[in-house]
């Protein structure tokens, strides 16, 4: 199997040679990090000797000719400095002639041909110990063959922003504890949730753990609109491993959690739980899951949203692990030699790696931008030290300092679309805002394209293998479509709040709104609390409250931006989505329709009936008769949830407060008529006892037939479904529904699930059956193997060297390149 050594760093060779050499020696030898090391990179120390010295050469893709001068130097160094046994590996392509050489320029030490170790060695060796390869993750997750099975796996095509992200960060991950303890969390919960701090990795420990199932056979979906991803790629009996990415959105959870997917959310996961095929893994800001579990009801009854949890934070990085990161980002960054020496002096390095602001995402936007940021490479190591000290001064000094008027508009406008936007609505929503903001000046399709080409990386990322699938008036099925997205969720943060101390800013972008999901995601902003708080400080933990920068002390909006908001909301609420359905199969996707009824919903929101009604009554009236003709003409294919939110609102408006409880009444009616599962009687219960709709006779009537049907009903449906389900996990999803419904609808210990129950057990006796020869097999393995590694270690532990700071030996070779 092919291997991208060139994804390696200096220091990650050594580890992988050591590693190499320990499996095929069986013994312990000592690494010492890149830097003066006098010619030793590895040793074996016996009986107070050194008896094997290993030179590391790093050098992937290069022949013989062009290393011989580097080695000549390197023989004439440590000649006659040792006496015992000389290895040298390179990740060079070398022949035998080559070797034979090479071992006439080291003449002096004890190195023959069979120890000069070459690229074509390495992967003998690995082929000879797949284990090693296992364990030096980074060799094994860039791979050619894992990133050809992530390309051809079908993935490429529904989500290439997934593939293309592992692919550019190979060369710089790092490995940490983190990744074990999610292992242990998945494999034992079947779900993880990843939380914590915005940049600290969360994203990139969850697309390790999917490579590393990838590679044992599971298959990869992403789900990148909502929970409704995962139901429609569910294939039972596959094994399938799932990514729920900011599943509670990046800036509130207003944004995310709509169309009941709160009980949705909550039921895949359990429904996951109860199925050994079946892996989810979530990201979330730990921020946002703590408003979750405290606002959503559903959420508060899923354990494992707190028993399978892995907050992600600085601990889980040791300082060594802290340096590499640095270190990496550093060598691959293609930095200024000036620039690595700024760091170097007075050992600057130590102040990135013991700073309190300490971030990976950090660590890659300074390193990634530093030679469009104006500042000198003799002052990179200031620079550095700024970002971390404010972090948004970093993003301030980019958006105001390096970029266009143009640039800094499209990524207004950008962060004002919410999400994933199409290249032409983007232009379109542009030249919308320069028209309030600049007048005459409009940017053009040429000027979007090179716009866009300068801020993609740092700002943006681009997925251009796109085409328009089957969709009513929206373009000429096979298009080529262009999709444009943000690459970092940090510079979202930055936007809130400069557009929060920019109200002039904030007001043309609301009178230049061309699509109601600008208007709406204006409104998300200024309810969520990061308006004011500024959660983009990566030191903000509970007991340390975020600093409030000075562009942040404008938490709402004044009276006639209210006003300007309502009526872009009005004026745009009949017009086209700018979001797009994510592809599902291949490459094509369709812009998603209009959700009338939420945006009613988002418009009575920013009302204020309570005080002065910003919204004309006949505008009121239409919303309410839109409402009632779903109710009427079509009531299952309205999202009931939304519908009670409408209700609620419309219920606030006196004059039109019968009529809302009387579309109540109707919507509970037809429900109950068509009822023929225990959520569905749970539901109408809850719209029956909403508090914000007062009750009529006609609700009483409609909620005493509910009762009475639900106790026909409940011993009826336990029969069905336990003749229905094939597994442990389908039969306790069916009597965690019933269960459910039964506490829900007062009838807890009065109704009983025996043919569910008998079901379940006569599941779990089968595979506990199955599974005991299986684990006692297991055990057995794990013993042998845990005896013969102890026995390894204990015949040859090495003396230490003199001590001395390994990150010191490390970076002191990042100038010696």
């Amino acid at each position: 199997m092919p291997r991208n050594y060139s994804d390696l760093s200096p220091h990650d060779f050594e580890v992988l040679v050591r590693d190499l050499l320990q499996a095929e020696l069986g013994v312990r030898m000592e690494t010492f990090p890149p830097g003066r090391d006098g010619g030793v990179d590895i040793r074996l120390h016996h009986d107070g000797k050194e008896t094997i010295i290993v030179q590391c050469k790093h050098s992937p893709g290069r022949r013989f000719p062009q290393i011989k001068g580097q080695l000549t130097k390197e023989a004439g160094k440590i000649r006659g400095n040792f006496n015992a046994r000389y290895i040298l590996a390179t990740s060079a392509l070398l022949t035998r002639a080559n070797k034979a050489e090479i071992v006439k320029i080291f003449s002096g030490t004890q190195l023959s041909q069979e120890d000069v170790i070459g690229m074509d060695d390495l992967d003998n060796l690995l082929a000879r110990h797949p284990e090693v390869e296992k364990a030096n993750f980074k060799l094994w997750i860039t791979s050619s063959a894992i990133l050809e099975h992530l390309i051809n796996s079908g993935l490429h095509g529904r989500s290439a922003s997934f593939v293309d992200r592992i692919i550019n960060h190979r060369k710089i991950y790092v490995h940490n504890e983190a990744f074990a303890a999610a292992q242990t969390i998945l494999e034992r919960n079947h779900v993880c949730v990843i939380s914590g701090e915005p940049g600290i990795g969360k994203t990139t420990l969850a697309e390790t753990l999917l490579v590393q199932l990838l590679s044992d056979g599971w298959e990869i979906n992403v789900a990148s609109a909502d929970i409704s991803d995962v139901e429609r790629a569910w294939n039972p009996g596959k094994r399938q491993v799932f990514l729920y990415d900011d599943f509670l959105g990046q800036n509130s959870l207003v944004e995310s959690l709509n169309k009941n997917e709160d009980s949705r959310l909550a039921h895949v996961i359990e429904r996951v739980r109860g199925d050994r095929t079946k892996r989810l893994i979530m990201t979330t800001r730990e921020y946002i899951l703590r408003q979750a579990s405290q606002v959503y009801e559903p959420l508060q009854r899923v354990p494992t949203l707190t028993t399978g949890k892995i907050i992600l934070n600085l601990a889980h990085y040791t300082r060594q692990q802290k340096a590499q990161i640095l270190y990496n980002h550093l060598h691959f960054a293609g930095l200024p030699s000036k620039a690595l020496e700024s760091l170097m002096k007075d050992k600057a390095y130590k102040g990135i790696i013991d700073h309190a602001n300490f971030n990976p995402r950090i660590i890659e936007l300074v390193t990634s931008n530093f030679e469009n940021s104006g500042t000198s490479a003799r002052n990179f190591a200031s620079y550095f030290i700024g970002a971390l000290n404010d972090p948004r001064d970093l993003w301030e000094r980019i958006f105001e300092g390096q970029l266009s008027t143009t640039e800094r508009n499209l990524l207004l406008v950008l962060a004002s679309m919410g999400k994933q936007v199409e290249g032409g609505d983007l232009l379109h929503a542009l030249t919308a805002y320069e028209a309030c903001a600049h007048g005459s000046h409009r940017t053009d399709q040429h000027q979007l394209t090179r716009a866009l080409k300068k801020l993609q990386g740092t700002f943006i990322a681009i997925a251009s293998n796109l085409k328009l699938g089957k969709t009513k008036g929206s373009g000429i099925p096979g298009s080529p479509l262009t999709m444009v997205r943000f690459s970092n969720p940090s510079f979202v943060d930055y936007i809130t709040g400069y557009l929060a101390s920019n109200p002039a800013d904030l007001t043309q972008i609301i009178q230049g709104c061309t699509f109601f999901e600008q208007a709406e995601t204006i409104f998300q902003w200024i309810r969520s609390d990061r308006w004011l708080k500024g959660f983009t400080d990566p030191s903000f933990t509970e007991s340390t409250p975020p600093r409030i920068h000075p562009w942040q002390r404008s938490p709402r909006l004044d009276s006639d931006q209210v006003d300007l908001l309502i009526h872009s909301m009005k004026r745009l609420v009949s017009a086209s989505s700018c979001h797009w359905n994510d592809p599902h199969s291949g490459n094509r996707v369709t812009r998603k329709p209009i959700p009338i009824q939420s945006r009613h919903l988002e418009i009575l929101k920013l009302d204020s009936p309570g005080g002065r009604s910003r919204i004309e009554e006949d505008f009121i009236l239409a919303i309410c008769s839109a409402l009632e003709g779903y109710v009427t003409a079509a009531p299952w294919s309205l999202d009931q949830l939304l519908a009670v939110q409408l209700l609620e609102h419309l219920a606030r408006y006196e004059f039109i407060e019968s009529a809302a409880i009387q579309i109540r009444d109707t919507l509970a009616e037809n429900l109950l008529t068509n009822a023929t599962d225990p959520l569905e009687y749970q539901e109408i219960a809850s719209l029956l006892d909403n508090p914000c709709l007062e009750k009529s006779s006609t609700s009483e009537d409609i909620e005493f037939r509910l009762r009475q049907e639900f106790t026909e009903f409940a011993p009826r449906w336990d029969r069905d479904e336990s003749g229905r389900v094939n597994d442990e996990s389908e039969c306790e999803e069916a009597k965690l529904k019933l269960l459910d419904a039964i506490e829900k609808l007062g009838f807890a210990g009065a109704i009983e699930t025996p043919f569910l129950d008998d079901r379940l057990q006569l599941l779990r006796d089968e595979i506990e059956a199955s599974s005991n020869s299986d684990d006692e097999d297991s055990r057995n393995s794990e013993e042998w193997r845990g005896s013969i590694i102890a026995r390894n270690i204990s015949t040859s532990a090495p003396r230490p060297l003199a001590p001395a700071d390994p990150i010191d030996d490390l970076f002191d070779s990042l100038t010696d390149r």
